[in-house]
């Protein structure tokens, strides 16, 4: 998913990047990790909350990762588009849940640039799942 976006994200004009710059010094999970860590007793330095950020975005994606497995056999739809369906599906998390938790700007502030750019990273993410499974045989019948 972050290679995905590091490619959409180098093809984009520099305006959509410095307009993202404007509205946030961190991503939603960055954020959340300066909180967290402020609930702790903890001043973070801009750099801590960029680690602690992809920290949880990557527990969050292996959460996201878990869940369509152990979907996969009551939900077989969850496999739509060779899993971009479900990528797409997990889309509103960061278009609305993000910053409905006062996490982030809403996604309206942002060029749509910036929204195309993580529907794709999120489409990868679904497809690189998909590909796991079908590669470590996760989907095989038990028994």
């Amino acid at each position: 998913m972050d290679r995905v976006d590091k490619l959409v994200y180098l093809a984009q004009p520099a305006w959509v990047h410095r307009r993202e710059a404007e509205l946030e010094d961190l991503t939603g999970p960055g954020q959340l990790a300066r909180v967290l860590m402020r609930a702790a007793g903890h001043e973070p330095t801009h750099d801590e909350a960029v680690a602690g950020g992809r920290f949880l975005h990557l527990t969050m994606g292996a959460c996201c990762a878990i869940a369509y497995v152990a979907g996969l056999r009551e939900i077989p739809s969850l496999r739509a588009g060779f899993g971009a369906g479900y990528g797409l599906a997990i889309l509103p998390a960061n278009l609305v849940v993000v910053p409905a938790l006062g996490l982030t700007p809403p996604a309206t502030a942002f060029p749509r640039e910036t929204t195309i750019r993580g529907a794709i990273y999120h489409i990868g993410y679904g497809v690189a799942l998909e590909a796991c499974v079908r590669l470590l045989r996760l989907d095989a019948p038990r028994g």
